[in-house]
């Protein structure tokens, strides 16, 4: 179940002493993960309505997407939610619509 590993992922941010995977700094645990995340981000928001990004159930995920967004390196190589809900459904095997994506497809279309 997805949500149960991104509650897990969430939790294991939510424990360290900063707010990447490892603490304070950048690590290679933040960049396996960034490109996966971000791209789960757009793609869900745009099919399903689902925020990975949402503060509320998911702080640690939330505040872990702002420190890298506070990096220029990151901001650099950032991409739009366009274009990765366009490109993780085909690697994942596809995407339903669901209604409660609508206001977000509407929105980016």
């Amino acid at each position: 179940n997805f949500e149960a590993v991104l509650a897990r992922v969430d939790g294991a941010l939510r424990t360290t002493s900063g707010s990447f995977f490892l603490g304070d700094e950048l690590s290679l645990v933040d960049l396996f993960f960034c490109s996966f995340l971000e791209r789960a981000e757009a793609s869900l928001l745009y099919y399903k309505g689902f925020r990975v990004r949402d503060a509320e159930p998911y702080p640690g995920v939330a505040a872990w997407f702002d420190a890298m967004e506070a990096r220029p390196s990151f901001r650099a190589s950032q991409s739009d939610y366009y274009t990765h809900a366009r490109d993780l459904p085909p690697q994942l095997g596809g995407c339903s619509a669901e209604k409660g994506g609508e206001p977000f497809r509407a929105a980016l279309d």
